[in-house]
């Protein structure tokens, strides 16, 4: 089968949000979430200073200006990590008609796939394939962790398109 997509900017967008949530998924060895983890150890130690000053503190006498000043360090970084994120997601968009963006076929055949674009041509064996996934209509053939074919909702033109290439998929991975 031979596939001639075109991916965007957004359907890149749409690739790395889909990726990073992938890695930042707790793994099924029963670990949690660092994220996770410090909220609840946060919440807990909140709890346990309450318990023993229940008697002492009262929302009254409570020095509001004392816990502003407190959370303005992280309220700073928080900001901070938003704009720094922001812009390395924005400077680390690949360019258009370059390896990532664009025009390019994709030639899946019985010895691997073939991806070729306007700037070369590059083969993967069927054993690189780590996993094939879907996300809101596209697929993601994923060679390595953070490496993937991205093959466009748009780029089918029926949903039996999509399930013989899917089968397809299935048939070597």
């Amino acid at each position: 089968m031979i596939k001639t997509i075109t991916v965007t900017k957004t359907d890149y967008l749409n690739f790395t949000n889909y990726a990073f949530k992938r890695l930042c998924t707790p793994q099924p060895k029963g670990g949690v979430g660092f994220i996770k983890n410090m909220i609840i150890w946060c919440v807990l130690t909140i709890a346990f200073m309450f318990v023993f000053q229940i008697d002492s503190i009262s929302l009254s006498s409570f020095h509001w200006p004392s816990a502003a000043i407190a959370a303005l360090p992280f309220v700073v970084f928080i900001v901070a990590y938003s704009i720094n994120m922001r812009k390395l997601r924005q400077s680390s968009i690949p360019h258009e008609n370059g390896l990532m963006l664009g025009e390019k076929t994709i030639e899946f055949a019985t010895a691997g796939i073939t991806e070729i674009n306007p700037l070369g041509r590059c083969f993967y064996k069927w054993e690189s394939v780590e996993s094939v996934e879907d996300n809101s209509g596209d697929l993601y053939i994923f060679l390595d962790k953070l490496l993937a074919l991205i093959i466009p909702a748009s780029s089918f033109s029926s949903d039996i398109e999509k399930a013989e290439l899917q089968s397809i998929l299935k048939k070597y991975v």
